[in-house]
């Protein structure tokens, strides 16, 4: 029994060293080939395995995509955790902006610009990225009601739409900045409508 565990327990390290590498793999030509130009030839080589072993664990490109994205992106945009939600929202904002100022804006705006076409890109967009994030904010304005700083009569989703919208309108339109100003601005803009005074 002893050798068994023996033998079981290397297995596993390999298999997480394997994913780490194809996940880093996959973000790094996203970043560099852009969706559009990633292919689970160059993912595999890449990262040094096989195609066999990539869709051992992914349908397709679009998955290992998603989840290497997430993967180095997540941490980056993570919402702290205080005793004020308005400040936590307020510091993932502006966390979120920076990361759109650069490549992670770059894919985000092209995985919802093929989305447009392709069903299956969007869905793992939403599913994977999107609606993920929108619950965090939504778990962080919720416990701004609970505490009695923000209106309790607002719906959370409203209130992630005038939040994050406007980051969103500027990072796909580029029309003017998506820099620190603003989204201070924006903060205490929608949030002088939602806390109590």
């Amino acid at each position: 029994m002893g050798a068994a565990c023996a033998k079981r327990q290397p297995g596993r390290p390999r298999s997480d060293a394997v994913r780490s590498a194809v996940l880093e793999a996959a973000n790094s030509l996203l970043t560099e080939v852009g969706f559009s130009g990633l292919t689970m030839e160059g993912i595999a080589a890449r990262a040094g395995v096989g195609k066999a072993t990539l869709y051992r664990w992914w349908p397709g490109k679009g998955a290992v995509a998603m989840e290497a994205f997430l993967a180095a992106v997540s941490p980056k945009i993570a919402f702290p955790q205080t005793d004020s939600a308005v400040a936590d929202i307020t510091t993932q904002m502006l966390r979120l902006a920076e990361a759109y100022r650069g490549t992670t804006g770059r894919v985000v705006c092209e995985f919802i610009a093929l989305g447009q076409a392709d069903p299956e890109i969007l869905t793992a967009f939403l599913e994977g990225y999107m609606y993920p994030r929108r619950d965090a904010a939504k778990e962080v304005l919720r416990r701004g009601m609970a505490t009695g700083e923000i209106r309790a009569d607002v719906d959370p989703d409203l209130m992630a739409d005038a939040l994050y919208g406007p980051i969103f309108h500027r990072m796909l339109l580029r029309h003017r900045p998506l820099d620190d100003a603003f989204v201070q601005q924006l903060a205490a803009l929608v949030f002088a409508g939602l806390t109590r005074s």
